[in-house]
């Protein structure tokens, strides 16, 4: 989290009056809260709520370096977000930088906030957006796991690749 924080920060030295909104929820939301009055803690949203969430935001913001799937991904992707997100797993299998989102190499955050702050000031967006929804659409359980089928006759035939 705390690059979030970092890259909001950023941000709004660009557009003073963006919102940041966190959807989910963990042990440290309180602490969070408190510590960034700011930001918006949705907590933990579902279905319709979650989509309203997807609905009303430009930019999606995805730090994370552990998450290996994302169903994120694709929801923002189908939401026809512009993400931004590290070189790996699920980014790197959907989002083609500079097409339908922003990818950084992995762990580098500086990157990652430049980025960031390229999403929010672009004015292609339209474009973007439409080339998110269009890789979205595009992705099924059978795309998915053939993908996977893929990725593990990989793993069997050269051995596991470095993140």
């Amino acid at each position: 989290m705390p690059l979030f924080f970092r890259t909001v920060a950023s941000l709004r030295e660009i557009e003073p009056r963006m919102k940041a909104v966190v959807v989910g929820d963990g042990p440290e939301r309180r602490a969070l809260q408190d510590a960034h009055p700011d930001v918006v803690f949705a907590g933990m949203q579902k279905g319709e709520a979650l989509g309203r969430h997807y609905a009303s935001a430009d930019v999606f913001l995805f730090p994370s370096t552990t998450e290996t799937f994302g169903n994120v991904v694709t929801e923002a992707l189908a939401s026809g977000l512009v993400i931004v997100a590290f070189d790996y797993a699920a980014p790197r299998q959907y989002i083609r930088s500079d097409i339908n989102g922003f990818l950084a190499p992995m762990r580098d955050e500086d990157c990652f906030v430049a980025k960031a702050r390229l999403a929010v000031a672009i004015s292609r967006y339209p474009t973007m957006k439409l080339a998110a929804r269009e890789t979205a659409m595009k992705i099924s359980w059978d795309v998915v796991m053939d993908r996977f089928e893929q990725d593990l006759m990989e793993v069997l035939e050269h051995g596991p690749k470095e993140i």
